[in-house]
C-alpha cells in the first residue's frame, strides 16, 4: 500500500508513516549487514577500516549504538579460534 494511502487510512501525517518505514527498512539493512560481517571478514581478512567501509557501504551512516554492535561482532570474529 502506498504511504499516502496508509497515512490517510490511519489519519496521520504521511511524513510520520515514511519515517517509521525508513527506520524499519534501515534496521533491516543493518541487521543483514551485521549478519554477513563475519563472512566478509573471513573472505577479506578485514581490518577495522575495511569493516567500517563495508558497513557504511551497506547501510549508510550509522549511529554510535550501531557501531558498538559492529565492534562487538568484529571483536568476536577476531577472537574466534575457528577463523
Amino acid at each position: 500500500m502506498p504511504i499516502g494511502e496508509l497515512a490517510q487510512d490511519l489519519g496521520i501525517c504521511p511524513k510520520i508513516v515514511y519515517c517509521v518505514y525508513m527506520i524499519k527498512n534501515n534496521s533491516d539493512l543493518f541487521n543483514s549487514a551485521l549478519e554477513s560481517l563475519p563472512q566478509f571478514c573471513m573472505e577479506t581478512d578485514a581490518d577495522w577500516c575495511m569493516v567500517y567501509d563495508f558497513m557504511e557501504s551497506q547501510c549508510g551512516e550509522l549511529r554510535d549504538e550501531h557501531w558498538e554492535e559492529v565492534a562487538r561482532v568484529f571483536e568476536e570474529f577476531v577472537n574466534d579460534s575457528r577463523y
